[in-house]
């Protein structure tokens, strides 16, 4: 496969033009998906186990009467497992965990103010793991360490079988994770099972991870009747770069984010040409070399983008017009202006701050905002499992003053939009 990389200059007289039709093609969705969608949310809802078997057999390929994961299966899964992943994955938990945990303490949650506003948890979570192209288990443990750090104890996880059987590593994931509950149910269909419930599978109060298209559309769906973490598209990844970059680096990090799945956006923006070049011949060079060769080269042809610029100030719009999940800023500094006003999901400082370290062990969790909903969305964190609600305790013997203005000003209000029972009820509590 010869490799055609998409290139822009920010020199080019319609370079705004093709950078929006290609934003533009990111946020694309297909009405067939919802359409789709729509029918297995419905039959789920009217039909509950029986369509979801339904749907296990005809998408899945399998028949299934019990969708939970059995203890035996499980030892199964387990059985002869590599002890040094085992430890990696530990590893790898420990410091998730030591990080929400950091984050979950860092939250004033309760204060004695007599208007205020408190937290509580969440009762129930779902997640969702994906378990068709590519397992995930470094998802499983993304997702739960910040529940777990709220202190939240159901944890439900349904990801797809392939032959009747989840991956193993997804399986040990869970184990190391405490989570007790699998589901071999995925797609649209385990959304919808524990968004609304069945006698098999719970409803729950909050359903978060990644997944295909059909995931994410069921989501979007179901967004009212169940809590949902974000509406997650294809992972991205964009990078600035300099002339003092190190292409080689630069060049397989955009490679490792491309291996996730054709539909993955890589994204380079260098103030040098030489170093664009040099970057496209390494990815050339040794892209053929890997296990997941035809989906790097798919992504990179269909999704990727090199785009050369003039200077580094003119990187902050072209950025934040992307809002990418993942930003590297790929080369030492101290002293970059815009650095602090850039919209990404995660921002990686420095040379060293390798994504693929991010997607594994440094502590932030991997399920970040896609399709540029950095914009107003956040990384998945210990505030997606607590629920804020405001607090009032009133009693007008301890501030009679200030118990007084309330009333007579809620009072005015209340007279004034023409609701005199919410007047006369302020008004009532005033001693005399």
């Amino acid at each position: 496969m010869t490799l055609q990389f998409n290139e822009l200059s920010s020199s080019d007289k319609d370079f705004q033009v093709i950078l929006d039709a290609y934003l533009k093609k990111r946020r694309l969705n297909s009405n067939e998906v919802s359409s789709t969608v729509a029918k297995i949310i419905d039959l789920i809802r009217i039909e509950g186990d029986r369509g979801l078997k339904k749907l296990t057999y005809d998408l899945d390929g399998f028949e299934c009467e019990n969708f939970l994961l059995t203890d035996e299966e499980k030892e199964e899964c387990l059985n002869g497992f590599d002890d040094e992943i085992l430890i990696s994955l530990k590893f790898s938990f420990q410091q998730l965990l030591n990080y929400q945990t950091k984050c979950f303490s860092s939250l004033k949650l309760n204060t004695q103010d007599s208007i205020t506003r408190r937290f509580r948890k969440i009762d129930k979570v779902g997640m969702y793991i994906p378990g068709g192209k590519a397992s995930y288990p470094s998802t499983v443990l993304m997702g739960a360490a910040p529940a777990i750090a709220c202190g939240i104890k159901d944890i439900y996880l349904a990801s797809p079988a392939v032959d009747g059987k989840i991956n193993d590593l997804t399986v040990a994931a869970a184990k190391i994770a405490g989570i007790e509950k699998i589901y071999k149910i995925g797609g649209a269909q385990a959304i919808a099972a524990l968004a609304l419930g069945t006698d098999q599978i719970p409803k729950v109060d909050k359903i978060i991870g990644p997944g295909n298209v059909y995931v994410a559309e069921a989501k979007k769906q179901l967004f009212g009747e169940v809590g949902i973490d974000s509406i997650a598209g294809p992972s991205e990844i964009l990078i600035l770069a300099d002339e003092s970059s190190d292409p080689e680096t630069v060049a397989w990090d955009l490679m490792a984010q491309s291996e996730h799945d054709v539909d993955a956006s890589s994204v380079l923006i260098s103030t040098s040409s030489q170093l664009i070049q040099n970057v496209k011949e390494i990815i050339k060079k040794e892209v053929s070399s890997l296990e997941r060769c035809d989906i790097i080269s798919q992504a990179l042809m269909s999704n990727g983008l090199f785009i050369n610029i003039n200077n580094l100030a003119e990187s902050k719009k072209i950025i934040n017009s992307f809002a990418p999940e993942h930003l590297h800023i790929a080369f030492d500094h101290d002293n970059f202006e815009d650095e602090n006003s850039l919209k990404a999901g995660l921002i990686l400082k420095g040379k060293d701050s390798a994504n693929s370290l991010s997607d594994y062990v440094l502590g932030p969790s991997h399920i970040l905002p896609t399709n540029s909903s950095a914009n107003f969305s956040s990384p998945l964190s210990v505030e997606d499992f607590l629920v804020s609600y405001s607090y009032v305790r009133l009693d007008q013997t301890i501030d009679p003053k200030s118990f007084k203005e309330y009333v007579e000003h809620t009072s005015k209000i209340a007279n004034a939009e023409g609701l005199t029972a919410h007047a006369i009820s302020a008004e009532k509590r005033l001693k005399d």
